[in-house]
């Protein structure tokens, strides 16, 4: 049997100044954890360094534990514009590796994988990230129009791809995995700028089951290699409260996710986005 991969990334950011509770990301990443876990999986936390630095001992745990651990960027936190879409090919790479540099003093490790904050990027963006030695991650939201945050991905590929190196919404061989967030292609919010896409926080379970089956469906159709459902959420909610609402939508998004696999006779694996880029490697050599 095929098989289908749930991957949860989660943009851990509780150290940053609009939010400010470390205290609620360290239980909110615990509370995650402990969901994942009893669903015999993993997950990919992306860290902005303020977290890392806060949390080392945490992540290290959870490195340990099979998770992955990765970079997530928001300029704002070091003294730039918060949008890296705003910026040339110098200034991304100077803004990726100052957050890269005080990551690594924080963790003792390079990450491989890069989560972009508000999926604002440019053509720059992939070559840059390429360059500082990244190898997968998450910038885009295929159909999101969002210029005020230099966040336009209209037409952008809905799978996962090779990155292209001079034009960001077209698949290409350069070799960045890119694992883009599950959307529903067909739904509008925010005044038509963005799809229903498969956030944690934005609605309840069961409309996000229907996203789920709906690309699931897609990816069989079009003989998407690597088939993957690639969920968010952030470490800025009660997750370690079983009765808090994301809590639950998270547990009833996993449990959706499961039975249409099973309803399709599908296999499936809750897991990492380096087992996925891992994957489509090997079956896509660049």
């Amino acid at each position: 049997m095929e098989k289908v991969y749930f991957v949860l990334g989660v943009d851990c950011e509780s150290t940053q100044p609009k939010v400010n509770n470390p205290s609620l990301g360290e239980k909110a990443v615990r509370g995650i954890a402990e969901v994942i876990n009893k669903n015999a999986g993993h997950c990919t936390f992306f860290v902005i360094p303020g977290d890392i630095k806060k949390h080392k001992n945490i992540y290290a745990e959870l490195l340990q534990a099979g998770y992955e651990i990765g970079l997530h960027l928001h300029p704002g936190t070091h003294g730039f514009n918060e949008y890296c879409g705003l910026y040339g090919p110098e200034q991304q790479e100077t803004i990726i590796i100052q957050a890269l540099d005080e990551f690594c003093q924080n963790f003792g490790r390079k990450p491989d994988a890069f989560s972009m904050g508000y999926a604002s990027a440019n053509d720059y963006t992939y070559p840059a990230l390429k360059k500082i030695g990244f190898s997968h991650g998450t910038c885009s939201i295929p159909g999101r129009i969002l210029p005020e945050c230099a966040s336009i991905w209209a037409g952008a590929p809905l799978f996962i791809h090779y990155a292209h190196p001079y034009n960001r919404c077209l698949a290409g061989n350069l070799d960045f995995v890119e694992i883009p967030i599950t959307v529903d292609w067909e739904s509008r919010m925010w005044s038509g700028k963005h799809p229903l896409d498969l956030r944690v926080e934005l609605v309840d379970s069961k409309n996000h089951s229907y996203t789920i089956e709906k690309s699931i469906k897609r990816q069989i159709e079009e003989k998407v290699p690597v088939k993957i459902i690639r969920a968010l959420t952030h470490n800025i909610f009660e997750f370690d409260n079983p009765e808090n609402f994301r809590r639950q939508t998270l547990e009833g998004m996993i449990g959706d996710f499961k039975n249409i696999c099973e309803k399709m006779r599908y296999n499936y694996e809750i897991t990492t986005c380096l087992k996925v880029a891992t994957e489509f490697r090997k079956l896509n050599p660049v």
